[in-house]
């Protein structure tokens, strides 16, 4: 089962197990966490991976970049991480988060990323699960990705969380949404 984080996202954290034996700890992206984040990105993700989640051929993450990955506001950027220890080191090995847009905060983009060495234990589909659950309890109510064409895998990923394909205007992309039935945050005690 997947915990759900319902503690004030910045302070919390969740031990996920997997059938392999690898564990990984799910927690709130935090300002501290850009040479994790950047190290992931330029380590842990080939290049199709890169290019999959970026969709550009970037290498590296630059520092503008990585601050804005892990500058998050939790009102209107939300993110996860996955982290798993590895020789008595933390390493992220996926990620997960959704933006809202400018003007309109009831919709939101999401966008993922497993480590390559991860993909396909099940994951990104936990990492997605984790996602929606914390959109909808923030009020979101439609969650969208525009995930390229080529890239089969999050299509079925997504499509077995239900999302849906959209129309898109770029020919690379098919976007994939879903609506939200929301569940507002409990008031504080």
């Amino acid at each position: 089962m997947d915990s759900a984080l319902d503690c004030p996202l910045r302070s919390c954290s969740a031990r996920w197990d997997f059938t392999d034996g690898r564990a990984v700890t799910v927690r709130a992206v935090l300002p501290e966490d850009m040479a994790l984040a950047s190290e992931f990105v330029a380590r842990a993700l080939s290049q199709q991976s890169r290019y999959q989640r970026f969709q550009t051929g970037l290498r590296e993450l630059a520092p503008g970049m990585a601050a804005y990955l892990t500058q998050i506001d939790y009102r209107g950027h939300v993110a996860l991480a996955a982290v798993a220890l590895q020789d008595g080191r933390e390493h992220q090995v996926g990620e997960a988060r959704y933006v809202c847009d400018g003007g309109h905060p009831e919709q939101a983009e999401f966008a993922l990323a497993v480590a390559d060495a991860w993909q396909g234990c099940g994951l990104g589909g936990r990492l997605l699960r984790q996602l929606v659950r914390l959109a909808r309890r923030h009020g979101v109510q439609r969650l969208y990705g525009d995930v390229l064409r080529t890239n089969q895998a999050m299509v079925a990923l997504a499509r077995s969380n239900g999302f849906v394909p959209e129309r898109q205007g770029d020919a690379r992309l098919v976007r994939m949404a879903r609506t939200l039935e929301t569940a507002p945050l409990a008031a504080p005690h």
